[in-house]
């Protein structure tokens, strides 16, 4: 059977919104739309997210989703998916956690729903 584990970057600093991914769209932070999506999906076996916040670290995980600290260098408007990428693969790699594909959900997509995974 095919391992899926999906990567949510949510980086605390936004260009033109402070703290966005916690923002509340419909009374909900904007990363609880990709979790929940996430959640629902039966495609998915684990659920990362990588962040630079704790505040967002320690949300995620309150959504019993596991987490990973991505580090300043790439938290920052030069860094690019790749890089952020990158970082969650040498991290899964060093916990011997092995799998066969991942998505990446950004979470600035809060109508996305199970269906469109």
């Amino acid at each position: 059977m095919r391992r899926v584990i999906a990567l949510i970057p949510a980086k605390e600093k936004s260009e033109r919104i402070k703290n966005k991914n916690l923002k509340k769209v419909c009374k909900r932070p904007l990363l609880w739309w990709t979790l929940d999506a996430a959640k629902k999906s039966k495609y998915i076996d684990e659920i990362y997210v990588s962040s630079d916040s704790t505040k967002i670290l320690n949300y995620s995980k309150k959504q019993k989703t596991k987490t990973i600290k991505r580090p300043k260098n790439i938290s920052n408007n030069k860094a690019t998916k790749k890089d952020v990428i990158y970082h969650a693969l040498n991290y899964l790699k060093k916990k011997n956690n092995f799998f066969d594909y991942l998505i990446y959900l950004q979470p600035t997509s809060p109508l996305r729903t199970k269906h469109h995974i």
